[in-house]
Protein backbone atom coordinates (compact mmCIF):
# COMPACT_ATOMS: atom_id res chain seq x y z
CA UNK A 1 0.00 0.00 0.00
CA UNK A 2 3.25 2.65 0.35
CA UNK A 3 4.34 1.90 -2.52
CA UNK A 4 1.06 2.68 -4.42
CA UNK A 5 1.00 5.55 -2.32
CA UNK A 6 3.73 6.50 -3.37
CA UNK A 7 3.58 6.23 -7.12
CA UNK A 8 -0.06 8.17 -6.27
CA UNK A 9 1.94 10.70 -5.06
CA UNK A 10 4.12 10.55 -8.08
CA UNK A 11 1.90 10.56 -10.89
CA UNK A 12 0.02 13.81 -9.17
CA UNK A 13 3.55 15.42 -9.09
CA UNK A 14 4.44 14.49 -12.51
CA UNK A 15 0.76 15.46 -13.93
CA UNK A 16 0.64 19.05 -12.46
CA UNK A 17 4.05 19.65 -13.86
CA UNK A 18 2.38 19.01 -17.30
CA UNK A 19 -0.29 20.97 -16.50
CA UNK A 20 -3.14 18.09 -16.23
CA UNK A 21 -4.43 19.21 -12.94
CA UNK A 22 -4.99 22.53 -11.17
CA UNK A 23 -4.12 23.24 -7.33
CA UNK A 24 -7.69 22.48 -5.84
CA UNK A 25 -9.59 21.43 -9.17
CA UNK A 26 -13.39 21.65 -9.01
CA UNK A 27 -14.96 18.38 -10.08
CA UNK A 28 -15.98 20.23 -13.79
CA UNK A 29 -12.80 21.09 -14.18
CA UNK A 30 -11.26 17.72 -14.57
CA UNK A 31 -9.54 16.83 -18.00
CA UNK A 32 -10.14 13.22 -17.36
CA UNK A 33 -13.30 12.01 -15.19
CA UNK A 34 -11.92 8.44 -15.32
CA UNK A 35 -8.87 9.34 -13.44
CA UNK A 36 -9.63 13.01 -12.08
CA UNK A 37 -6.33 13.80 -13.45
CA UNK A 38 -4.13 11.59 -11.20
CA UNK A 39 -3.07 9.24 -14.50
CA UNK A 40 -3.93 6.26 -12.57
CA UNK A 41 -7.27 4.17 -11.98
CA UNK A 42 -7.27 2.62 -8.98
CA UNK A 43 -8.80 -1.50 -9.62
CA UNK A 44 -8.77 -1.88 -5.58
CA UNK A 45 -6.85 -1.17 -2.63
CA UNK A 46 -3.37 -2.35 -3.84
CA UNK A 47 -3.93 -2.66 -7.44
CA UNK A 48 -3.65 0.35 -9.85
CA UNK A 49 -3.31 0.54 -13.72
CA UNK A 50 -2.23 3.49 -15.98
CA UNK A 51 -5.14 5.65 -17.05
CA UNK A 52 -5.96 5.89 -20.69
CA UNK A 53 -5.30 9.78 -20.55
CA UNK A 54 -2.05 9.59 -20.02
CA UNK A 55 -1.19 7.67 -23.57
CA UNK A 56 -3.33 9.50 -25.33
CA UNK A 57 -1.80 12.61 -23.94
CA UNK A 58 1.68 11.43 -25.14
CA UNK A 59 0.32 10.42 -28.39
CA UNK A 60 -1.05 14.18 -28.96
CA UNK A 61 2.73 15.44 -27.83
CA UNK A 62 4.47 13.30 -30.27
CA UNK A 63 1.71 14.64 -33.30
CA UNK A 64 2.59 18.07 -32.14
CA UNK A 65 5.96 17.79 -32.61
CA UNK A 66 5.68 15.29 -35.85
CA UNK A 67 5.26 19.05 -38.11
CA UNK A 68 2.42 16.69 -39.78
CA UNK A 69 -0.47 18.88 -40.46
CA UNK A 70 -3.83 18.55 -38.85
CA UNK A 71 -5.27 17.77 -42.73
CA UNK A 72 -2.57 14.91 -42.93
CA UNK A 73 -3.39 13.73 -39.51
CA UNK A 74 -6.68 12.59 -41.77
CA UNK A 75 -5.05 10.69 -43.82
CA UNK A 76 -5.11 6.84 -43.50
CA UNK A 77 -5.06 3.63 -45.01
CA UNK A 78 -8.60 3.15 -44.88
CA UNK A 79 -9.49 6.45 -47.11
CA UNK A 80 -6.62 5.31 -49.64
CA UNK A 81 -8.96 4.40 -52.30
CA UNK A 82 -7.74 1.32 -54.16
CA UNK A 83 -10.82 1.10 -56.97
CA UNK A 84 -9.75 0.60 -60.44
CA UNK A 85 -6.05 1.49 -59.62
CA UNK A 86 -3.47 -0.22 -61.32
CA UNK A 87 -1.72 -3.20 -59.56
CA UNK A 88 1.67 -1.58 -58.65
CA UNK A 89 -0.47 0.90 -56.77
CA UNK A 90 -2.22 -2.04 -55.12
CA UNK A 91 1.42 -3.29 -54.33
CA UNK A 92 2.84 -0.26 -52.62
CA UNK A 93 -0.56 0.04 -50.25
CA UNK A 94 0.20 -3.47 -49.73
CA UNK A 95 4.20 -2.89 -48.92
CA UNK A 96 2.75 0.08 -46.59
CA UNK A 97 0.71 -2.00 -44.44
CA UNK A 98 3.08 -4.33 -44.37
CA UNK A 99 5.99 -1.88 -42.68
CA UNK A 100 3.60 -0.73 -40.26
CA UNK A 101 2.51 -4.42 -38.73
CA UNK A 102 6.56 -5.40 -38.90
CA UNK A 103 7.90 -2.31 -37.74
CA UNK A 104 8.13 -3.77 -33.82
CA UNK A 105 10.52 -6.32 -35.16
CA UNK A 106 12.31 -4.83 -37.83
CA UNK A 107 12.87 -1.06 -36.40
CA UNK A 108 16.80 -1.93 -35.44
CA UNK A 109 18.11 -3.98 -37.75
CA UNK A 110 19.92 -2.07 -41.31
CA UNK A 111 16.60 -2.65 -43.65
CA UNK A 112 14.05 -1.08 -41.23
CA UNK A 113 13.02 1.37 -43.87
CA UNK A 114 10.63 2.44 -46.52
CA UNK A 115 10.65 3.89 -49.83
CA UNK A 116 7.69 4.52 -52.29
CA UNK A 117 9.65 5.98 -55.47
CA UNK A 118 8.26 6.93 -59.18
CA UNK A 119 4.82 8.19 -60.55
CA UNK A 120 3.41 11.34 -59.07
CA UNK A 121 0.02 11.35 -58.29
CA UNK A 122 0.08 7.79 -57.30
CA UNK A 123 -0.90 8.12 -53.50
CA UNK A 124 2.85 7.95 -52.10
CA UNK A 125 2.69 10.67 -50.01
CA UNK A 126 -0.97 9.53 -48.48
CA UNK A 127 0.20 6.22 -48.00
CA UNK A 128 3.26 7.02 -46.02
CA UNK A 129 1.76 9.49 -43.84
CA UNK A 130 -1.05 6.81 -43.15
CA UNK A 131 2.03 4.38 -41.99
CA UNK A 132 3.11 7.74 -40.16
CA UNK A 133 -0.31 8.36 -38.40
CA UNK A 134 -0.04 4.88 -37.17
CA UNK A 135 3.23 4.57 -35.96
CA UNK A 136 2.36 7.62 -33.70
CA UNK A 137 -0.56 5.75 -32.94
CA UNK A 138 1.68 3.46 -31.41
CA UNK A 139 3.90 5.83 -29.55
CA UNK A 140 6.35 5.92 -32.04
CA UNK A 141 8.20 9.58 -32.52
CA UNK A 142 7.87 10.59 -36.16
CA UNK A 143 9.58 13.59 -37.89
CA UNK A 144 7.88 15.15 -41.16
CA UNK A 145 10.29 17.21 -43.39
CA UNK A 146 8.75 17.76 -46.69
CA UNK A 147 11.87 18.20 -49.13
CA UNK A 148 11.22 21.63 -51.15
CA UNK A 149 9.49 23.19 -48.04
CA UNK A 150 11.53 22.25 -45.63
CA UNK A 151 14.72 22.92 -47.39
CA UNK A 152 12.97 26.59 -48.48
CA UNK A 153 13.21 27.27 -44.72
CA UNK A 154 16.40 26.24 -43.71
CA UNK A 155 17.51 28.82 -46.47
CA UNK A 156 15.42 31.50 -45.11
CA UNK A 157 16.62 30.43 -41.77
CA UNK A 158 20.08 29.05 -41.66
CA UNK A 159 21.30 30.18 -38.64
CA UNK A 160 18.83 26.83 -37.42
CA UNK A 161 20.40 24.41 -39.95
CA UNK A 162 21.96 22.44 -37.12
CA UNK A 163 19.24 22.17 -34.48
CA UNK A 164 17.51 21.66 -37.44
CA UNK A 165 19.57 18.75 -38.76
CA UNK A 166 19.77 17.19 -35.17
CA UNK A 167 16.50 16.88 -34.88
CA UNK A 168 15.96 14.96 -38.14
CA UNK A 169 19.66 12.57 -36.69
CA UNK A 170 17.54 11.95 -33.46
CA UNK A 171 14.19 11.48 -34.30
CA UNK A 172 12.76 7.51 -33.69
CA UNK A 173 11.34 7.66 -37.08
CA UNK A 174 12.46 10.28 -40.06
CA UNK A 175 9.53 11.15 -42.95
CA UNK A 176 11.50 12.37 -45.89
CA UNK A 177 8.61 13.48 -48.26
CA UNK A 178 9.22 14.21 -52.09
CA UNK A 179 12.93 13.86 -51.65
CA UNK A 180 14.76 15.70 -54.45
CA UNK A 181 12.08 17.42 -55.60
CA UNK A 182 12.43 20.13 -58.52
CA UNK A 183 16.69 18.80 -58.22
CA UNK A 184 18.65 18.97 -55.56
CA UNK A 185 21.81 21.36 -54.38
CA UNK A 186 25.09 20.86 -53.88
CA UNK A 187 24.31 22.18 -50.05
CA UNK A 188 20.52 19.84 -49.92
CA UNK A 189 23.10 16.94 -51.20
CA UNK A 190 25.65 17.72 -48.65
CA UNK A 191 22.37 17.98 -45.84
CA UNK A 192 20.63 15.04 -46.67
CA UNK A 193 23.33 12.81 -46.61
CA UNK A 194 24.71 14.21 -43.12
CA UNK A 195 21.22 13.13 -42.03
CA UNK A 196 21.19 10.19 -43.85
CA UNK A 197 24.45 8.98 -42.82
CA UNK A 198 23.83 9.03 -39.30
CA UNK A 199 20.65 7.33 -39.38
CA UNK A 200 22.35 4.64 -41.53
CA UNK A 201 24.80 4.10 -38.85
CA UNK A 202 22.85 4.24 -36.34
CA UNK A 203 19.87 1.70 -37.75
CA UNK A 204 17.99 4.61 -37.00
CA UNK A 205 14.53 4.12 -39.19
CA UNK A 206 13.53 6.86 -42.59
CA UNK A 207 10.70 6.79 -44.99
CA UNK A 208 11.44 7.82 -48.19
CA UNK A 209 8.75 9.50 -50.95
CA UNK A 210 10.23 10.78 -54.17
CA UNK A 211 9.50 11.04 -57.94
CA UNK A 212 13.41 9.51 -58.62
CA UNK A 213 13.52 5.83 -59.07
CA UNK A 214 17.01 3.68 -57.97
CA UNK A 215 18.82 5.23 -60.50
CA UNK A 216 17.91 8.67 -60.43
CA UNK A 217 18.76 8.51 -56.88
CA UNK A 218 22.37 7.37 -57.71
CA UNK A 219 22.86 9.23 -60.34
CA UNK A 220 21.91 12.53 -58.16
CA UNK A 221 24.14 10.80 -55.39
CA UNK A 222 25.61 7.51 -55.06
CA UNK A 223 26.41 7.67 -51.82
CA UNK A 224 23.68 8.78 -50.34
CA UNK A 225 21.08 7.28 -52.54
CA UNK A 226 23.29 3.70 -52.45
CA UNK A 227 22.64 4.01 -48.25
CA UNK A 228 18.44 5.11 -48.80
CA UNK A 229 18.21 2.23 -51.03
CA UNK A 230 20.00 -0.77 -48.88
CA UNK A 231 18.00 0.93 -45.58
CA UNK A 232 14.65 0.96 -47.50
CA UNK A 233 15.48 -2.86 -49.75
CA UNK A 234 12.69 -5.07 -47.88
CA UNK A 235 9.88 -2.04 -48.49
CA UNK A 236 10.51 -0.25 -51.53
CA UNK A 237 8.19 -0.06 -54.55
CA UNK A 238 8.89 1.57 -57.82
CA UNK A 239 5.28 2.60 -59.16
CA UNK A 240 6.02 3.03 -62.89
CA UNK A 241 3.63 3.04 -65.80
CA UNK A 242 0.98 5.01 -67.73
CA UNK A 243 0.99 8.49 -66.18
CA UNK A 244 -2.70 8.13 -66.84
CA UNK A 245 -3.83 5.66 -65.14
CA UNK A 246 -1.09 5.96 -61.99
CA UNK A 247 -2.03 9.66 -61.30
CA UNK A 248 -5.12 9.65 -59.81
CA UNK A 249 -5.61 13.32 -60.52
CA UNK A 250 -5.71 12.54 -64.18
CA UNK A 251 -7.54 9.28 -64.06
CA UNK A 252 -10.83 10.91 -62.24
Amino acid sequence: MADLQKKTKEFRIMNQENGMTSTSPSKDSYKCEKCRDLGIIFVDNSTARVCECIVQRKIERIFKASEITEAFRGLNFSNFSLDHRPQIVQDAFKCAVKYVKSFPGIKHSRRNSIALLGAPGAGKTHLLTAVANNLIRNQVEVLYFPYREGFDEIKDDIENLEQKCERMKAVEVLFIDDLFKRGATEFEIKTMYSVVNYRYLNHKPIMVSSECLEDDLLNIDEALGSRIIEMCRDYLVEIVGDRKLLNYRLAR
